[in-house]
């Protein structure tokens, strides 16, 4: 509920959150710990800073007063800010320095779990510091106020943030005529203010940005830490210059967010003392249980408003089916720092798929892929067949069955002669050979004659030689190169159909190695993939089996009937 002044709305926040009354994380208890105890200090010979609140509310009114929801079912309605919204503005805006009553906070670090209004909140604050800041040196709006929204990539950052952006500033009248949309960039006419996109990939020449905002920091990595300077130290002419950095939680890879994660909790913990910083960190705290519904509300402050409690609860049902998926739901809907590093396949669900493999003549198809390695590498080729299992739905449900094995180079750095490679070497999974590629492309072709197979993945950025050589031999090559695009969705078809008994294999410990050592890796849009570098060991078998998998799951369906017996 949106109280009578933003001043009380403030109050209360404050009140239900020192109580208890307000269930909050550590670290957003630290916050407003943080603003009551500089009350108390405000105006002080150590404490140079003053609260002012009617500069809070009148900065908290501009949101419902002037812009208006772009999307969803808010679409056209005033931006009501919600409590934390409100507690957030105001510490932003409300608290100035004694010396000229410019801005105390200069750089902010807001983050909470997906889903939570992130982007319509920056894109309404974007607006109001290009057109409506003012600048209380020269008591006139802020001149030529540039707002940059950065992200790794522009493009990310120009169907997002911006995107929202523009859209808000179409639904709301009064900025629309004080505005105008040109080339990719919202110019205003009182102030010649604008606001405009940038990216690593794409740098905008002649910043000198009012208000920088950076975009999901948790996918900047260290190769964009120079454009991340860039951003941070570009605003050195303005008055009160503010620098957002708005992200959830990212993984232990993601070193640069780590960083201003770990510094931004220590600030508000007092264990730094830095007075032009301000953060909001909503998470789920270390002790949490990430599928206790009474907690999800730390992450998730904006619960009942952009984001619903059944929304929640289905994607914490759908998360408690695999660790991987766990650890997903506590990282976007918990916030909460994970392990980079999350095992691709459950090796008990694995286990339970062992069995006898069927006659594959009857096979609805049968596909092949393969995976090169180095000389200390495996090369693995790898079929799978399908069986129809039930076509009575609205389209049919299919099982599979899989065969794998193994090359290794015979200048190996390894030790054949120890387990578990000798044992491997003597039941026939792994051969020891001079050409192991060549050897490999023989298996294929001599399998593809026994199994009637047809197509074969490979890795395009080392085996188009030989998937050259196989299309000779007459089978269909199809280019499946190794990257989160390619193995994201058959990933996780294939874990379905292990998860759900739909899967066969004949219990070869080799292949089982190579996937108890898989992991996965995850790019910024959640997509997954294989990590070899992490991965404990190799993982080539396992990766040449998904390939497989995925070119079955891709053939059509036999047609039926008498002139198809």
């Amino acid at each position: 509920m949106i109280s009578d002044t933003y001043a009380q709305q403030l109050s209360e926040y404050i009140d239900g959150v020192l109580s208890g009354r307000l269930i909050v994380s550590r670290s957003v208890h630290c916050s407003v710990q943080r603003h009551v105890s500089d009350m108390a200090k405000q105006s002080t010979a150590t404490f140079p800073y003053h609260f002012s609140p009617s500069l809070a509310a009148k900065t908290c009114r501009f949101f419902p007063g002037v812009l208006r929801h772009s999307i969803g079912r808010y679409a056209g309605m005033p931006f009501e800010l919600s409590d934390f919204q409100v507690f957030c503005k105001s510490m932003i805006f409300g608290w100035l320095r004694d010396c000229d009553d410019t801005r105390r906070f200069r750089k902010t670090y807001r983050s909470y779990a997906r889903k939570n209004g992130k982007s319509t909140d920056i894109a309404g604050e974007s607006i109001y510091m290009a057109g409506f800041d003012r600048n209380p040196i020269r008591g006139i709006m802020e001149p030529v106020a540039q707002v940059v929204m950065a992200a790794t990539k522009r493009d990310q950052v120009d169907k997002i943030l911006f995107a929202e952006a523009k859209r808000m500033r179409e639904k709301s009248p009064s900025i629309a005529k004080r505005s105008k949309f040109v080339r990719k960039e919202i110019r205003f006419y009182g102030n010649d203010g604008e606001i405009i996109t940038t990216g690593s990939d794409k740098p905008y020449d002649g910043l000198n940005p009012h208000c920088v905002n950076l975009d999901e920091l948790h996918a900047w990595k260290e190769h964009h830490r120079e454009f991340y300077d860039t951003m941070m130290t570009g605003s050195g002419f303005r008055d009160q210059p503010l620098i957002n950095v708005i992200t959830t939680a990212g993984d232990d890879k993601s070193h640069l967010w780590k960083e201003v994660y770990t510094y931004a909790k220590a600030v508000v913990a007092g264990e730094i003392q830095d007075e032009t910083y301000f953060a909001f960190i909503a998470e789920l705290d270390e002790y949490d249980d990430p599928f206790d519904e009474q907690m999800w509300v730390k992450a998730n402050p904006n619960i009942g408003v952009s984001i619903s409690l059944d929304y929640l609860r289905q994607q914490a049902t759908e998360a408690k089916a695999s660790k991987i998926n766990t650890n997903r739901f506590t990282r976007y809907h918990g916030n909460r720092i994970v392990t980079s590093i999350e095992q691709a396949f459950d090796m008990d669900e694995w286990d339970a798929c062992k069995g006898e493999l069927s006659d594959w003549s009857e096979a609805d198809c049968v596909c092949a892929g393969f995976d090169l390695g180095g000389y200390d590498d495996l090369s693995s080729p790898a079929m799978c067949a399908r069986f129809l299992l039930d076509d009575t739905g609205e389209k049919p449900v299919h099982r599979y069955e899989v065969r794998s094995r193994a090359f290794i180079s015979d200048k190996t750095l390894r030790d054949l002669t120890k387990q578990p490679f000798y044992d491997w070497i003597y039941k026939g999974l792994l051969t020891v050979s001079r050409h192991p590629t060549a050897d490999l492309r023989e298996s294929i072709i001599e399998d593809s004659e026994t199994y009637s197979v047809q197509k074969v993945a490979f890795d395009p950025s080392n085996a188009r030689g030989t998937s050259e050589e196989l299309s000779q031999a007459g089978l269909i090559a199809a280019s499946m190169g190794q990257n989160c695009t390619n193995f994201n969705e058959p990933i996780h078809d294939l874990m379905a159909a292990i998860r759900e008994g739909r899967f066969t294999h004949d219990g070869n410990p080799l292949l089982r190695w190579c996937v108890s050592n898989a992991v996965l890796i995850r790019d910024r849009q959640d997509r997954w993939m294989f990590d070899k570098r992490d991965s404990s060991d190799k993982i080539d078998a396992a990766v040449a089996m998904t390939m497989a998998f995925r070119l079955a799951t891709l053939e059509p369906v036999r047609s039926k009937g008498r002139l198809y017996l």
